[in-house]
């Protein structure tokens, strides 16, 4: 949840090393002994149980397209779009994705009915008031008739005021802690509470666990992670201890120590960077040999560099299909169609890529279904509000408003995937909710 202090980890599927992306995962053995010194549990439900329907993988019928280019004479549709980059702690991958479904849209479904799809952009760089600069210059663009959020961890309540449900907003994870509850905000794969309480449900009725040891950064986003993971893993009946660590720390025998990693039925790890690496360590130099069930963002390269070349052979969750695990159609769907319109590998991967792709895919279903000649803000709300999608790499049930405590979240479901060496990841779990 990088060494320094972002959200981005908030989410769900992190960068990924770039090789991986071509490798198929394999079967899983019953035990598999990590880099970390611990071991992952077999396959219990590795199948997808989501309908075909379900399954996004033709785009053009998903949006109601049609094989053509945008007509660049007819009037631009447009939409807003914010997120958290341009300084340390930004997820740049979140517009990459976004921007590269705008193109994909444009160059090969016909735009909007024929017209060109665009975004207006603004960034949050580093203060929280950022974000009214970017509700205002999105609610003050008349053309702009709905918002997409990337991963808008920092600056939320401000724009959130400013903007105020005046004109709907779509985001994939809802990592900012007032994005749940904010008006007219739909948010397509959930909010960490919700996605980070499936870690409680896998521990407990995957793993067995009683008892669990949760390690974190002392950042501002990896403590809202956090304490969501400890939420989730306490309703699931669990004695949890959770220990944060200064960022700049590389030894960290003495937090994981601390949070009781030694003796606990499983490790969590909330970081990302060199805060995943030390974890790593760590419980390597003690000998734990407990299963070590990670978000997604201890996935990236330097982890792998600061290991000695590749990944903890951890547990994984996420809350869309994983861009690595080429044996979902949904996720080879995705790699093909984002790298015909120049979306790199490496960004492909990234945490908030997919997530950048599905939400414009979302926004051109719901605004080929109005009209091109009929879209407003209303218009775009109303749409919203009744969407059951289903969603690019997302789960299968969509249903917005199903927490009166979190009107804008619309899913709560997470995937757990075992990563097994050299690239080779295998799913554990079918879709899973939060404990009941």
């Amino acid at each position: 949840m990088p060494t320094i202090p972002r959200a981005r980890g908030l989410s769900l599927v992190a960068s990924v090393v770039a090789p991986l992306l071509g490798v198929t995962a394999c079967s899983v053995s019953a035990t598999n002994t990590s880099s970390s010194g611990s071991t992952g549990p077999a396959a219990v439900a590795s199948t997808d149980t989501r309908p075909s329907a379900a399954v996004v993988t033709d785009y053009r019928s998903y949006v109601g397209g049609k094989e053509a280019k945008a007509d660049a004479k007819q009037s631009p549709i447009t939409l807003g779009w914010v997120n958290v980059e341009g300084g340390p702690g930004g997820s740049p991958e979140a517009t990459l994705g976004a921007q590269a479904a705008v193109k994909y849209v444009n160059d090969k479904l016909g735009g909007i009915g024929g017209h060109p799809l665009r975004l207006n952009v603004c960034t949050v760089v580093s203060a929280e008031e950022e974000g009214q600069k970017c509700g205002q210059q999105l609610l003050g663009d008349k053309s702009v008739s709905a918002i997409g959020v990337g991963n808008l961890y920092l600056g939320d309540a401000s724009f959130n005021s400013v903007v105020a449900g005046r004109k709907p907003v779509l985001v994939g994870v809802a990592t900012g802690p007032t994005l749940p509850t904010a008006a007219n905000t739909y948010s397509t794969f959930g909010d960490l509470p919700h996605i980070f309480a499936t870690w409680g449900t896998y521990a407990r009725d995957v793993l067995k666990a009683k008892s669990v040891a949760v390690v974190h950064t002392n950042t501002p986003g990896d403590k809202i992670a956090s304490t969501a993971a400890v939420q989730g893993l306490k309703a699931a009946g669990l004695s949890v201890k959770s220990v944060g660590f200064d960022v700049q720390a590389t030894d960290l025998i003495g937090p994981v120590t601390a949070a009781g990693a030694g003796t606990a039925d499983a490790v969590v790890p909330i970081s990302l960077g060199a805060g995943c690496v030390g974890v790593a360590k760590a419980l390597k130099q003690l000998g734990v040999t407990k299963p070590v069930v990670s978000t997604p963002l201890c996935m990236s390269p330097d982890v792998a560099k600061g290991l000695g070349g590749d990944l903890p052979t951890w547990t994984y969750g996420v809350a869309q299909t994983l861009p690595a695990d080429t044996s979902a159609p949904d996720t080879r769907a995705f790699l093909t169609a984002s790298a015909e319109v120049g979306l790199s590998k490496d960004t492909a991967s990234q945490v908030f890529a997919p997530l950048g792709w599905s939400t414009i895919l979302t926004y051109a279903k719901v605004l080929n279904t109005i009209g091109a000649d009929k879209i407003t803000p209303a218009a775009v709300s109303e749409q919203l509000k009744k969407f059951t999608g289903p969603v690019v790499m997302g789960a299968a049930e969509v249903r917005c408003g199903k927490y009166k405590d979190a009107p804008a979240v619309c899913n709560d479901q997470a995937r757990f995937y075992q990563y097994q060496g050299k690239g080779a990841f295998q799913p554990l779990t079918d879709w899973i909710r939060p404990p009941r």
